[in-house]
């Protein structure tokens, strides 16, 4: 899902915004910060890993996921930040890094190991199954 998003922000808009003196620490931690855009990161993160892990589970198609990454990005441009930050913060090995523990964390809560493709297929299935947030996002081949 990140290939998507890369291409979105290089596509859109190059001017700078008016947090063009910020520090990329301090972007980072402002859009980490930021529910709408951090969860929505968190959840576009979480399909990811269960559906690379899960080969008989799908993310939602391409158009869905561009529209989902444009509006993450126009929330984050609603604040300021330019399109070098937006793609800073999201390449940044550190924040993907903190990503992937906030994923993990959440399928360990959840009672599933988030290295085990058995079980992350199994509660793929069940939020499927549920039609839980998540599992309206995936679908089951």
């Amino acid at each position: 899902m990140k290939a998507p998003l890369i291409a979105l922000v290089a596509a859109l808009s190059l001017s700078a915004g008016a947090n063009a003196g910020t520090t990329q620490a301090e972007v980072n931690e402002a859009l980490r910060g930021n529910p709408d855009i951090y969860n929505g990161l968190f959840t576009a993160a979480l399909i990811r890993h269960v559906s690379r892990k899960c080969d008989g589970i799908d993310p939602p198609g391409r158009l869905a996921r561009t529209r989902y990454f444009l509006s993450l990005y126009n929330r984050a441009r609603g604040l300021g930040y330019s399109r070098a930050q937006i793609e800073a913060f999201v390449e940044d090995k550190e924040e993907q890094a903190l990503m992937q523990a906030q994923v993990d964390g959440h399928l360990e809560r959840a009672g599933v190991d988030p290295a085990s493709k058995a079980e992350i297929c199994a509660y793929a299935r069940t939020q499927i199954a549920e039609r839980t947030a998540l599992g309206r996002q995936l679908t089951e081949r």
